[in-house]
């Protein structure tokens, strides 16, 4: 059985990112689009998805190159088994299986944009060192391995493949020039689509679909309230910095703070300090080196004006006594 779902693979902190980056284009540009601006937004959460997608093919070409390198081996004069044996490994995988009979994976394969073929290198160098990993020799032992052993297995291989192998990280950020924000998600999906698939016996994709889901709404919003309401959002960033502080901001630490004012007065939801810790980890590598120090103390100078003013309002469980 085989689903595809609209789970969102975005985490939020990855959704404040693309919007940070685009609004960082709306304002280099000359003659700037709310309508273009979000549609690239638009894309940009489309685009996890592809990589996703290309993520879990690579799984179908990497045994397409096993079964080119079995069919070397048998005809040698002294086949060695063992090897035999390892070429193997992707075929003893029920979740290749499902993936390869999946109609509406075959469908994404025709209109995908990426080719694992194009990578040939890869596959050589990466059987030649997956071999030597403990959990792919202790997963070679089994014939028919139990669900269990399968899943352990593809996560692991999947992981060395995200965090470990270098050739792969090269070539995924050669095709998805967002390749360093989206990768953490990327993985997360992935081995959740994994646990799924051995957990409840089917297989469950996830796709964006029409109809966005709560975090892409999220991203649109925030980037909406950012450009309609910036006159007035730079308003309060003035009148709580000194002259000399002004000087100090660079354009992403001016957009990082709007986008934190933006959560403070329209997201009733999202708790004041979890805003500020997301935007100060999110200038801790998008901006310069001290201005998370900076941007802190302008950011807890507002949160408290916004409070003692009443304007900012805020709800649910836990939400409501923020000081």
């Amino acid at each position: 059985m085989q689903t595809f779902c609209s789970l969102s693979m975005l985490s939020r902190r990855n959704i404040r990112i693309k919007v940070l980056q685009q609004l960082y284009a709306f304002q280099q540009q000359e003659s700037p689009s709310l309508p273009n601006t979000i549609k690239q937004l638009q894309s940009s959460f489309k685009g996890i998805y592809q990589v996703y997608y290309f993520a879990i093919e690579f799984l179908e070409d990497f045994n397409t190159y096993l079964e080119s390198e079995r069919e070397v081996e048998i005809q040698k004069y002294f086949p060695s088994k063992t090897h035999i044996h390892k070429t193997k490994a992707i075929e003893r995988l029920d979740f290749y299986h499902a993936i390869v009979n999946s109609e509406d994976f075959k469908l994404y394969k025709v209109q995908s944009k990426y080719n694992w073929r194009n990578h040939g290198h890869l596959f050589d160098k990466l059987f030649e060192d997956i071999v030597q990993y403990d959990f792919f020799i202790e997963f070679d032992i089994f014939e028919k391995p139990t669900s269990d052993v399968q899943k352990q297995f593809l996560t692991n291989l999947y992981e060395v493949l995200f965090n470990e192998f270098d050739l792969f990280e090269s070539i995924m950020s050669d095709e998805y020039v967002l390749w360093d924000d989206d990768s953490a998600d990327v993985l997360q999906a992935i081995i959740k689509s994994i646990d799924k698939f051995y957990d409840k016996g089917k297989l469950t994709i996830e796709k964006p679909e029409p109809k966005q889901t709560e975090g892409m709404i999220f991203g649109e919003d925030l980037l909406k309230k950012c450009i309609v309401d910036k006159d007035y959002i730079d308003d309060l960033i003035k009148t709580n910095i000194s002259n000399w502080d002004s000087e100090r901001l660079t354009m992403m630490d001016i957009i990082m703070l709007r986008m934190s004012i933006s959560e403070f007065l329209y997201f009733e939801t999202i708790p004041p300090k979890a805003t500020i810790n997301e935007y100060l980890d999110i200038a801790k590598i998008y901006s310069t080196p001290k201005s998370h120090i900076f941007i802190n103390g302008v950011l807890d100078k507002i949160r408290k004006t916004l409070l003692e003013n009443g304007k900012m309002i805020k709800t649910g469980i836990g939400l409501k006594n923020e000081k």
